[in-house]
Order: C-alpha cells, then sequence, then structure tokens
C-alpha cells in the first residue's frame, strides 16, 4: 500500500510539474511599439453605392466586423456558404451573396456582382476537411485581382510566417495542420500587388472586449485578444491607409495570460 501511494503521489507531483510548465509557457510577450490606427468615425458619404465585401461574416469576429460597420453607415456585403445561419447578418440588413469560397467561380461573380471598395476575409477553420485556410483565401487574392478590387484585409494568427517561433509548444502542435496554409495564404496576398493588409491576432476570447487591443509590426510577440477589440482594430486597418503594405500582430496590451481578468 506505501509503495501504491507513493507511485500515486510521485505521479500527481509530475502532473502538477508538467500542468505549471504549460501554464508558463501561455505568458503572453506584449509588444513595445504599438502602431497608431485611426478608424473613420462616419462611413461612406450618401452617394458612395460602394460597398464592403466579407468572407467569414455569419458569425464571431466577421460578424462584429459587419455589425460596427453598419452601425456607422457602411454598406456590407456577407459571402456566405447555402448551409451558413445568416439569421444575424439578416437581422441587420446585410446584404447577402451566397457561394463557396473554396469554388473559385463562385467567388469570382460574387466579386462581380457590386461595386466593391474593399474586401475582408477572416475564414480559417480548424475543424473543417479540408482546411479552407490557404485554398479559399487563394481564391480570394485571385478574384479581387482580377475584379480590380485593389484594397484586402486578411486575418490569420500569430504562429504563422515569421512569428512561429513565438508561439507556444502547445500552439504549434493544435494548429500544425492550419499554420502553413496560413503562412501560403499571406505569402499569395504579398505577391498579389493588391493593397494589402495581414493581421494576425493571438488567442481568441469571446468576452465582452476590454478597449485595449492594439497592433504592431513587431513578429516576437504572443498574447491574447478579445474579438471585440480585434473587430475594432480591423475596422480601423481597413480605414487607414497606412496600413498597407503591413503586416500586424493584434494583441491586448494589458493582459498577460488567457484567465487574468476573468
Amino acid at each position: 500500500m506505501r509503495l501504491f501511494l507513493k507511485i500515486i503521489g510521485g505521479l500527481f507531483v509530475a502532473l502538477v510539474l508538467v500542468i505549471g510548465v504549460l501554464a508558463l509557457s501561455l505568458e503572453a510577450k506584449l509588444p513595445k511599439a504599438p502602431i497608431d490606427v485611426v478608424a473613420g468615425t462616419t462611413g461612406r458619404s450618401a452617394d458612395d453605392e460602394s460597398s464592403i465585401l466579407i468572407f467569414g461574416a455569419t458569425r464571431n469576429t466577421g460578424l462584429i466586423v459587419a455589425e460596427l460597420l453598419q452601425a456607422r453607415g457602411d454598406r456590407v456585403t456577407a459571402f456566405v456558404r447555402p448551409t451558413s445561419n445568416t439569421a444575424a447578418l439578416q437581422a441587420l440588413g446585410t446584404e447577402l451573396i451566397v457561394g463557396d469560397a473554396m469554388d473559385i467561380e463562385t467567388v469570382r461573380a460574387a466579386m462581380s456582382a457590386g461595386h466593391f471598395r474593399s474586401v475582408l476575409t477572416t475564414i480559417g477553420c480548424l475543424s473543417c476537411e479540408p482546411p479552407p485556410d490557404y485554398q479559399a483565401n487563394a481564391n480570394i487574392i485571385k478574384a479581387a485581382v482580377e475584379a480590380d478590387i485593389r484594397r484586402l484585409v486578411l486575418i490569420t494568427s500569430i504562429g504563422a510566417g515569421d512569428s512561429y517561433d513565438v508561439i507556444p509548444s502547445l500552439s504549434k502542435r493544435f494548429l500544425e495542420k492550419t499554420l502553413p496554409m496560413k503562412t501560403r495564404a499571406e505569402d499569395e496576398l504579398r505577391a498579389s500587388g493588391l493593397d494589402y493588409t495581414i493581421i494576425r491576432p493571438g488567442g481568441l476570447r469571446s468576452s465582452r472586449g476590454t478597449g485595449n487591443g492594439v497592433l504592431t509590426e513587431e513578429n516576437d510577440v504572443f498574447g491574447f485578444i478579445f474579438r471585440e477589440d480585434l473587430a475594432a482594430l480591423i475596422v480601423a486597418a481597413l480605414d487607414d491607409d497606412r496600413t498597407i503594405g503591413l503586416t500586424l500582430a493584434a494583441l491586448d496590451a494589458k493582459r498577460k495570460w488567457p484567465w487574468s481578468g476573468e
């Protein structure tokens, strides 16, 4: 019995140590030099019939962006799958185009269906098979080039491209399938000739935003951000031409741990 208790005690101590190491690996590395981005206070002018085309607007960050844009008077069009739940977008009065971003012909049709001044894509999926993180975004980029829609904002993740080394080992394991795809999508956009901005959010949280979200050009930062704050930063990046050609990390500037403050 004593031997059994010693074994159980040893396993418990080992488990505590492993949990402790994993927890410490999640400590944020916060930015030292955030950049200023300025969102407009009003949307399009009364005689402007252009729209912002959003891929990934039915839920989470994309939906919040649509809400923010329409609240200030912008016209928003959402590209949605036939099986998507569009109730929230319909409640906003958002214009809908039905298609599949993995099918470039439906993306081309969407791009030619209206007058779009910019495109936003938040597309990415861990559980989808095949994952859309590269192919869907590559289709969007190619179709935007063909339609001469110059402005495109792509949302990927910290861990893509030259930020890979900064993320915890646990995140590398969890995202091992999609991070290379996100990196390829980023590279495709940079080579496209479009007026692009790439935003890499840290770990996403769904509680109410703190207002502490920042963007930075630093590629060695890691942390967390609430979707509400990320959406506000995306709107600001869409508005602020100084973000064109930049790859930016998005983080909560005051959040050191994923669970702090909750």
